[in-house]
């Protein structure tokens, strides 16, 4: 399964599937919410679709938890971790910056001799 759309689509829309039928399955309430507006349809979406977000949320946070990145914050607002620096990152900053400074050294390399040209004309 090397295939996103099938790696992370798949596993969604089963879960969505689960939390329709979840929600189907338990019923609708004698008296309806005052959220669902008299309408029992919205209160399966409405219920299906906070069912979905949590399976999504408690999904998110155990496999990141699962590879050793425990979220910062958890809120209504989302759920937060911190930016990591991994030695690669690193690395590839330090070489890049090295590469620049070649480039400088070429550039002011060719400025002097330019210079120079300058001079003697």
């Amino acid at each position: 399964m090397t295939d996103p759309r099938v790696r992370y689509l798949l596993p969604l829309g089963l879960w969505l599937a689960a939390a329709v039928l979840i929600t189907l399955l338990e019923g609708t309430p004698d008296r309806l919410p005052s959220v669902a507006l008299g309408s029992t349809v919205l209160l399966h979406a409405l219920r299906a679709g906070a069912l979905f977000a949590l399976g999504v949320t408690v999904a998110t946070v155990l496999v990141r938890a699962g590879v050793g990145h425990l979220p910062t914050q958890l809120s209504t607002t989302g759920i937060g971790y911190d930016a990591e620096e991994t030695s690669k990152t690193t690395a590839t900053l330090a070489d890049l910056q090295e590469q620049i400074d070649d480039h400088q050294a070429a550039l002011d390399n060719v400025g002097q001799r330019l210079d120079a040209r300058g001079r003697m004309s």
